[in-house]
């Protein structure tokens, strides 16, 4: 996608400085308010569509209560939300932090119902990069709410400096019976920084960083769409993935497994 008509502002060197030294960085007014809109009225219409349909590995409740609803691949969902405006000016600002073209890697939304929303566990990005780990060097991550989120409304919380490359131990939740929720250890807290956030803006941070949230314990839900940008495939992996693709399409019509290694 073309990024050359989007009036995007370019990264300021003092953001590029936070980049490099926190790994994480607020970009408050990084859109108009009424490209949020957008965004948010096809994010809607998404959770309507998922509320119609059973409740899947992706939602956690408590008491028969949806307290986090997470959707994956948006814009294979809703393909507007590729056309907005939020889209191409993070694209284009990725590009420019990283000093590289690139492509959306991953996209999902969570929603936080207002006063029983539950809080993210500490974790890094990186590990649920399990099929090309090489992609989380040159990659930034967006964290775009549909409206303000104070600090009790579940705001961001991140370690600084915690994205050097060290991978920390990740453990499956007690209790829970989603094992693709965990939670980092082995690092201390004390110099987590709680980062609220109006609309409008977005928080950028790399794949390698620590980050969780709070719980919304406000009365209004809280939506957050993010969106991941890396450097490109080359033409050899993206041959070899597309013969991955291939591969599993056709035992899948066969209802053929591969043997286990």
């Amino acid at each position: 996608m073309t990024t050359d008509a989007i009036s995007s502002r370019a990264p300021t060197p003092d953001e590029r400085n936070r980049w490099q030294r926190d790994g994480f960085v607020p970009l408050p007014g990084l859109f108009p308010r009424n490209a949020v809109t957008e965004v948010e009225r096809l994010l809607d219409g998404l959770y309507i569509a998922h509320q119609a349909a059973r409740p899947d590995d992706w939602t956690q409740q408590r008491d028969g209560q949806a307290t986090s609803v997470e959707i994956l691949r948006t814009t294979e969902r809703e393909p507007r939300l590729l056309f907005t405006e939020v889209y191409r000016r993070c694209e284009c600002f990725a590009s420019q932090l990283l000093n590289m073209p690139v492509e959306c890697v991953f996209e999902h939304v969570i929603r936080k119902p207002g006063g029983v929303g539950t809080g993210t566990f500490w974790h890094q990005d990186c590990y649920y990069e399990k099929v090309e780990p090489w992609r989380c060097k040159h990659r930034v991550h967006f964290w775009i709410p549909m409206a303000d989120v104070a600090l009790h409304g579940g705001a961001m919380r991140y370690v600084p400096n915690t994205h050097g490359g060290q991978r920390y131990p990740h453990d499956t939740i007690p209790g829970e019976r989603n094992t693709h929720y965990v939670m980092a250890s082995g690092f201390d807290q004390s110099t987590a920084v709680d980062v609220p956030i109006q609309a409008g803006g977005a928080i950028a941070h790399h794949p390698h960083l620590l980050h969780a949230s709070g719980p919304n314990t406000s009365p209004e839900g809280r939506t957050a769409w993010i969106l991941q940008f890396a450097r490109p495939r080359t033409v050899t992996q993206k041959l070899y993935f597309r013969a991955l693709g291939l591969k599993a399409r056709a035992l899948g019509q066969l209802n053929l497994n591969p043997a286990a290694d």
